[in-house]
């Protein structure tokens, strides 16, 4: 019986990156033809963004539950991503400073209302627009249906193009990563990026999905995928790539990046203590 409920959700994950393969490439056809095709003026907002930060620096701040053993209080004034529900870094760090970045549809269903209300500058990908009523949100050309398998995997934004395409990468840090090289960002220090998971055996499963029955304990957070919040199984490996991919990239267009968190297994990235960035 177990054996056949695998075959079953392989299948069903074949047939959707499939699908998910189709629908990018009728997008990029319609995204070719017409440029209203990004909500918002997306298209031109977005493109004002191109290397408006030449030569400063960010922070990459992931929802590891390291972040607790650091104080994010020296955050208050630096340029900063942040992603999906972390919304009590909003209080910590100055409002125009903030970069909000969602990617997953899962975190988007569960936090529609706070995501549509959220201001200042929040960037989302563009298969989810359809289910974004702000005006405010960015919506970016954003791909998915990239084979896995391939060597160089996961592909990354061309900054040198007027007219960006972005990639997944396993990870809504990786979406982050590329928007802070397309805005030009001349050095780029993560933290929060642990890359140390566990699936508590509480979780209700459906195939790659999750629901949490009781408090998160991957995240910084408790209540960030806690009870009845749904997530994907979380792919470690798969991330790692990403990053060691992204470190080639950030590498040729000479923007130097540093692990500055705690602990964690992000180790394609040369070490600096946090406080001493400051």
């Amino acid at each position: 019986m177990k054996q056949s409920i695998e075959i079953y959700y392989k299948i069903r994950y074949w047939l959707g990156k499939k699908k998910k393969f189709l629908s990018e490439k009728f997008f990029a056809l319609r995204y070719f033809l017409s440029e209203n095709v990004l909500k918002n003026n997306s298209r031109n907002r977005l493109l004002s963004f191109k290397n408006l930060h030449d030569g400063k620096r960010c922070f990459i701040v992931g929802n590891g539950p390291s972040l607790n053993k650091m104080n994010l209080n020296l955050l208050k004034n630096e340029y900063c991503f942040i992603f999906n529900g972390a919304y009590s870094l909003r209080k910590i760090i100055e409002p125009k400073k903030i970069f909000h970045v969602v990617e997953d549809r899962l975190v988007l269903d569960d936090n529609i209302n706070e995501i549509n209300s959220l201001q200042g500058n929040v960037f989302l990908p563009s298969d989810l627009q359809n289910k974004i009523s702000s005006k405010n949100p960015i919506i970016c050309n954003f791909q998915r249906a990239d084979e896995e398998k391939s060597e160089n995997w996961p592909n990354f934004v061309n900054c040198s193009t007027d007219d960006p395409v972005f990639y997944w990468g396993g990870t809504v840090a990786y979406f982050g990563l590329q928007l802070a090289a397309w805005m030009g960002f001349e050095k780029i220090y993560i933290i929060g990026v642990d890359l140390t998971y566990q699936i508590p055996d509480s979780v209700i499963r459906e195939g790659s999905v999750l629901e949490s029955t009781e408090d998160d304990v991957n995240h910084f957070e408790k209540s960030y995928f806690g009870k009845g919040k749904k997530w994907h199984v979380p792919n470690p490996e798969r991330m790692s790539k990403a990053f060691e991919n992204s470190a080639l990239h950030l590498n040729k267009l000479k923007i130097d990046t540093f692990n500055a968190g705690v602990d964690g297994n992000l180790n394609c990235f040369p070490r600096r203590d946090f406080e001493k960035c400051f």
